[in-house]
């Protein structure tokens, strides 16, 4: 085996792989702006064997003064209303907010019910 770069001839592989075990989110775009690293494994033959993608997402996170809960509240909408508008214009179309377990069931609810978040999948990370 060997790893080799992406091609454009590997996109339909990929895409193939991705039909036959469907996953809750679309098939990114392997070529698109926001893709960092598309990286494939073949074998010594040359046959397409795996492939691994690295897609940039946003993080996101804040920072609060202690204040009344309705204020906090109101506050946070303005953020999330520009913040949305800004990142919408960039090309983006999620974010990702990354809570703690000790702020997770609360403020995750908050969000759910209130911005209209959804709770997402656990997240791992690996660090360079």
């Amino acid at each position: 085996m060997r790893v080799r770069p992406f091609q454009p001839a590997d996109i339909p592989v990929i895409k193939s792989l991705f039909s036959a075990h469907p996953l809750p989110y679309d098939f990114p775009s392997l070529e698109g702006p926001r893709v960092e690293s598309v990286v494939v494994v073949e074998s010594d033959a040359g046959e397409f064997l795996m492939a691994a993608a690295a897609e940039r997402i946003l993080q996101l996170y804040l920072w609060s003064v202690e204040m009344p809960p309705h204020a906090k509240i109101y506050a946070i909408r303005l953020l999330h209303q520009t913040m949305a508008r800004e990142l919408r214009a960039k090309g983006y179309n999620e974010a990702n907010a990354f809570l703690p377990p000790s702020m997770a069931a609360q403020f995750g609810r908050r969000l759910e019910r209130t911005f209209q978040w959804v709770k997402n999948w656990p997240s791992w990370a690996i660090r360079f």
